[in-house]
């Protein structure tokens, strides 16, 4: 399969019982010729034992079904519309940055660190070194947050500052990026901190340099802090951190929302135990609930701020770079996927360019915006319109392996996007798509079939359009897309539009 369009020509509707009949025949036809084959491939042997040859068994296809009947109300987050930027990375060209603009980001995570922004022994700021890091990301998203790293250790264990001098620095080199930037909306105080306890005066330092800056009424909605950042969901230590919050008497004090990351990790066993199973993210909101409830604290937001596969430097097999980047697509898809089944909480991608892993990118080229398979799965995502459709696979396990169908759909198109996630598996499946219910404005319209995939043998720089055909109006109400065979980790997206 090339990344041309490929017109598929689909059998018209039956109009009429004459036109009906024509396949009748066609139909005995081959079930003569089915009958012929199966007598050509048997033969009686002298002794009188039937043996038989084998007969090819064409596969039965897997389905996604889609209710288009069932509205599921509007996603709870904008699927490919939240990204963790490259710390220091901005120096993109005109391709990376058109297809960054073209995922028409609700959230850009950046990340900023006092010490970079302040001469401390010369007590100078200079948070204009990084205005032009923060433009970038400030122009393609509607709400920026910021990652917060204050330096208060080793700043003032080492006496640099006196903890009031350091407050009113961070106050001051925050509200100037703020009033620069007044997208900004959200501070993560620090990131990934290794011991709660020691973590949590820095936490309770930052939420007063934010109370400080939002104290001076400056333009765009006051910043609300969170924490605690932590590397992955850990409800033993996210709990330590809200008991230390609860506990804390000082004036001002407030907790807008929960932050951690999450690569399919625990804090026991093997890195790679559960990356067959993206499902284990799905209980997360009611656990946090439940933490929050613990505490006698009521529920907040949550920003999972990094989502991947590939922890640190990990990988399936050094080796195997052009396979992990397909786990890293469809891994994410179905991580996400999960999350969509959940409300209050929003995970982002991470990230643009991995300084030192590049399972993580979405790009191989800055210069030219050349796609990895995970930014082709993140466009895909932000073709999804807002309300989503009921979607059943008969081929997807509790623990997520498999097929998955995701469906959103509005007045004029309907998108359904489908994938195999297997981790290092090397099943494939063949699969279709049902569509059922087409509304009543769907069934006497000419309908044009996008379809788009993400594959192995599909290397260009861009998300392959694979086919693209029209269909007759749809009287019966629905639709069955021709099956076609999903890879390990292939992804593809189907787009009806209404002509």
């Amino acid at each position: 399969m090339t990344q041309t369009e490929i017109p598929l020509a689909e059998p018209p509707l039956p109009r009429s019982p004459r036109s009906w009949w024509p396949g009748v025949a066609v139909v005995a036809v081959l079930a003569v010729a089915a009958v012929t084959a199966l007598a050509a491939g048997s033969r009686e042997p002298a002794n009188g034992t039937w043996t038989k040859r084998a007969v090819a068994q064409v596969p039965r296809a897997d389905e996604v079904r889609v209710d288009l009947g069932k509205s599921l109300g509007e996603l709870p987050f904008g699927p490919g519309r939240a990204l963790s930027a490259t710390p220091n990375s901005w120096k993109f060209g005109a391709g990376t940055t058109a297809k960054l603009a073209a995922l028409h980001l609700d959230y850009a995570r950046v990340w900023l660190r006092f010490g970079d922004s302040y001469e401390v022994s010369m007590r100078d700021p200079r948070p204009e070194n990084w205005y032009e890091y923060v433009r970038t990301y400030d122009a393609l998203a509607k709400t920026l947050v910021v990652n917060w790293r204050s330096d208060y250790d080793p700043i003032l264990t080492t006496r640099q500052m006196t903890e009031p001098e350091l407050a009113a620095a961070e106050r001051d080199v925050l509200a100037d990026y703020k009033r620069h930037f007044p997208r900004i909306a959200y501070l993560e105080a620090e990131n990934e901190p290794s011991d709660v306890d020691a973590y949590y005066p820095r936490y309770r330092f930052i939420n007063g340099v934010v109370n400080a800056v939002n104290a001076l009424g400056l333009p765009g909605p006051p910043i609300r802090v969170g924490g605690p950042v932590l590397d992955s969901f850990s409800p033993v230590r996210l709990g330590r951190f809200l008991q230390l919050y609860a506990a804390d008497r000082t004036p001002g004090k407030h907790l807008d929302f929960l932050s951690y990351h999450q690569y399919l990790t625990t804090t026991e066993g093997h890195w790679a135990a559960r990356k067959d199973e993206p499902a284990m993210v799905s209980g997360e909101r009611a656990q946090v609930d439940a933490l929050l409830a613990r505490w006698g604290l009521p529920s907040i937001p949550v920003l999972v701020s990094e989502t991947g596969v590939f922890p640190s430097l990990r990988a399936s097999h050094p080796s195997a770079l052009d396979r992990d980047l397909l786990i890293q697509a469809a891994g994410l898809a179905s991580v996400h996927y999960f999350y969509a089944g959940q409300r209050g909480i929003t995970p982002f991608h991470w990230t643009v360019d991995h300084p030192e892993n590049d399972r993580k990118d979405l790009f191989s080229d800055l210069e030219t915006g050349a796609a990895t398979p995970y930014y082709k799965m993140v466009r895909m995502q932000s073709m999804l319109p807002a309300t989503r459709y009921a979607a059943t696979s008969d081929r997807l396990s509790a623990q997520g392996i498999g097929i998955y169908g995701l469906a959103a759909a509005d007045s004029s198109r309907i998108a359904v996007m489908t994938w195999n996630y297997q981790w290092t598996s090397p099943t494939s499946h063949q699969s279709r798509v049902v569509v059922e219910h087409l509304p009543a404005l769907w069934r006497d319209r000419r309908i044009r079939v996008d379809r788009y995939k993400i594959a192995a043998d599909l290397t260009g720089p861009d998300l392959a359009k694979v086919e693209s055909y029209e269909i007759g109006a749809r009287t019966g109400g629905d639709y069955r897309s021709p099956a076609v065979r999903l890879g390990p980790n292939e992804l593809q997206l189907l787009v009806l539009t209404r002509l």
